[in-house]
């Protein structure tokens, strides 16, 4: 019954677009210009898009393909669109991140100050269940996402204080969050948790898998790859980043709450193309990593002539368990869910941003 229950769970997870993003009607698509000859050059010999799939993307439709990735585990997926908007505009509207990490199944989030300090997670709140469950958790044995060390600090915590498990478990986890931020802004990935609710699992070996399956990253922006290998080390200049936490809820899944790490940075090395980079620094549920690398690229060579860019998203999550084959077929099903909210995110940007920048040039005139 609980391998049931995590397979519906994890097809849910994929399901709702409402993680990433919210599915828009369909609506009718212009065609948008030939992507550009270091996009195609990418596209062609990187996501190896075969000749009817490159004369697709500029259709103005999502395109989206699933990629190898060695690890039955993890799960790729490529996506592409145009977006008649300007760079810009595009990549201002990412960066504000006070209002662009909002979304509609993010009960509540916090972006940690730097140094982080108590403020910066007094809204936080642990769901119900979880704090419940901590007061059993054991290594191998626990329905939370977390350290050996960490369950055992706050069983000790519960027991010490004699205050409800709620209240206890809500102390523990505030204080624990701004430890493990400080600790990962002070000594990068080596930080990372080893996750050993079911099995132990370092999630500095699965961020490090995971890029070094992302060929793109160290091919194509080499100053991006040495920054999230080596962080804090190697900051490149004109970056802008936050550290956030932000608890979602979805519909037949835990509340789930996730600490990362996300930038923006225009690379010197790619010229007309700014990236936006997710990396995922602690999940409570169902993930044992994630990383997504959004490219916003200028549809013409000459950025000075682009007023529209394509927007290329590359996302890789590694789940704490995905069976494959048998009667579930559960890696087979989530993939597909995945490459379906794939379009729906990519969809969704591409509606909302081109609303967003036509309201903004009328009421402009």
């Amino acid at each position: 019954m609980r391998f049931a229950a995590q397979c519906r769970q994890l097809r849910t997870l994929l399901g709702s677009a409402a993680l990433v993003g919210t599915a828009v009607p369909a609506t009718a698509h212009a065609q948008g210009p030939p992507p550009p000859a270091s996009l195609q050059s990418f596209l062609q010999n990187t996501i190896h898009l075969n000749p009817d799939e490159l004369r697709a993307v500029p259709n103005g439709k999502p395109l989206v393909k699933v990629m190898d990735t060695g690890d039955s585990r993890e799960i790729a997926v490529f996506g592409v669109v145009w977006i008649d908007v300007p760079r810009a505009y595009y990549v201002k509207r990412a960066g504000d991140f006070p209002v662009s990490l909002k979304s509609p199944s993010r009960v509540r989030f916090g972006i940690f100050s730097d140094p982080a300090r108590e403020a910066d997670v007094a809204a936080f709140s642990l769901p119900h269940d979880d704090a419940q469950e901590l007061t059993k958790c054991r290594p191998g044995s626990c329905k939370v996402k977390l350290s050996s060390v960490a369950m055992t600090g706050v069983r000790a915590s519960m027991d010490s204080t004699g205050s409800a498990p709620d209240s206890a478990a809500n102390a523990f986890f505030r204080r624990g969050m701004l430890g493990y931020v400080t600790d990962y802004r002070s000594k990068g990935n080596s930080a990372l948790l080893v996750y050993e609710d079911e099995r132990a699992t370092v999630a500095k070996q699965v961020f490090d898998s995971m890029l070094a399956r992302s060929p793109y990253a160290y091919q194509y922006a080499p100053s991006l790859e040495r920054y999230l290998v080596n962080y804090p080390g190697d900051r490149p200049a004109d970056l802008s980043e936050v550290v956030f936490w932000a608890q979602d809820d979805l519909p037949s899944l835990r509340p789930t709450v996730t600490i990362t790490h996300a930038l923006v940075y225009a690379p010197p090395e790619l010229a007309g193309c700014t990236l936006i980079v997710s990396k995922q620094l602690y999940a409570s549920h169902y993930l044992d990593g994630g990383m997504t690398i959004d490219a916003v690229v200028d549809a013409a060579d000459s950025s000075s002539l682009s007023q529209t860019v394509y927007l290329v998203l590359l996302r890789r999550l590694h789940f704490d368990d995905l069976p494959s084959g048998g009667v579930m077929h559960v890696r087979e099903r989530v993939t597909s869910k995945l490459r379906d909210q794939t379009g729906s995110v990519l969809l969704d940007a591409k509606t909302r941003a081109e609303q967003a920048f036509a309201s903004a040039s009328a009421s402009a005139r």
